[in-house]
């Protein structure tokens, strides 16, 4: 669920860089937005509650290429982001991250200028290369405001920054723009060693019963394959864009966890009445496929 538990905002900025994080002085960096609120602020807590998420048991008997995976407040959306993250390759290099924009609309796609992410872990350096190929698609800008603020991007990178010891990100912020376009625009870049994350929660604010109802039918269809069909979730752009390019790819969506926020929160958070739906897909080469 969206709602804060401790509100600090951030902003996208010209930042100097601190003796801890390496980096030059006239880096450009996309500070965090939702630390404190969305997760800890504190790096060790924010370790430590990663840590909880990512320890379950994984299923895959190999990582996934791409990922739909939940971007709401830990507290709530935790427990099932971590299963997904939990089978990725630890070998992963590159990471395109693509979500909603919950707070500006907007025409195309939005691609920071900036050169890194920040999160209380440290600073997540964008892939300057792979972007400047993907800026020449006429659709993808700079759109103010399109980050500043956003939370769906921000809250993954935690989990891949406990997990993956050295990897660059694609962030990707999708406004009105038709899926296929942007799966056209991503395809190209994948490979061995990437991963596609379409951040994404599911139905929004229904009771628990009526919610769960929703949220199956959106997750038949994913698994289905079949894009053109109606899916209740804010990023539903960026799930049709994978499946898009899992069709490409020939790769097979896997359930690994759907739960809601009357399921996975503390007790006091708990609303069934209220509720917010998340899921775990992965996406895996078919059996037979090299």
């Amino acid at each position: 669920m969206h709602q804060p538990l401790t509100v600090i905002t951030g902003v996208l900025t010209m930042a100097l860089l601190n003796s801890a994080t390496g980096a030059p002085s006239s880096a450009r960096i996309r500070m965090p937005a939702v630390a404190g609120q969305f997760y800890p602020a504190n790096a060790k807590e924010l370790r430590a509650d990663v840590g909880k998420y990512l320890a379950v048991k994984t299923t895959l008997t190999t990582p996934p290429h791409m990922l739909v995976s939940a971007h709401a407040g830990y507290i709530f959306s935790g427990p099932v982001a971590g299963r997904g993250f939990a089978e990725i390759d630890r070998a992963t290099k590159l990471v395109i991250l693509i979500g909603p924009s919950h707070r500006k609309w907007f025409t195309g796609v939005s691609i920071p200028d900036v050169d890194s992410f920040r999160t209380p872990l440290g600073d997540v350096a964008l892939a300057g290369d792979v972007i400047s190929q993907i800026r020449k698609s006429p659709v993808v800008n700079a759109e103010p405001g399109a980050h500043a603020q956003e939370h769906c991007l921000e809250v993954q990178l935690p989990f891949l920054q406990v997990l993956l010891p050295h990897f660059r990100i694609v962030p990707m912020v999708v406004g009105d723009v038709e899926p296929s376009t942007v799966a056209g625009i991503v395809a190209p870049h994948l490979g061995p060693g990437v991963l596609v994350v379409a951040s994404s929660d599911f139905s929004h604010y229904h009771p628990d019963a009526e919610a769960r109802a929703i949220d199956k039918a959106s997750i038949d269809a994913i698994l289905a394959g079949n894009p053109d069909a109606n899916i209740d979730a804010c990023g539903q752009t960026a799930i049709r864009v994978v499946m898009l390019l899992a069709k490409q790819q020939g790769l097979s969506p896997v359930l690994l966890d759907a739960r809601n926020s009357s399921q996975t929160a503390p007790v006091m958070y708990k609303d069934p009445s209220r509720v917010v739906g998340y899921a775990s897909i992965a996406y895996v080469k078919k059996a037979g496929k090299p």
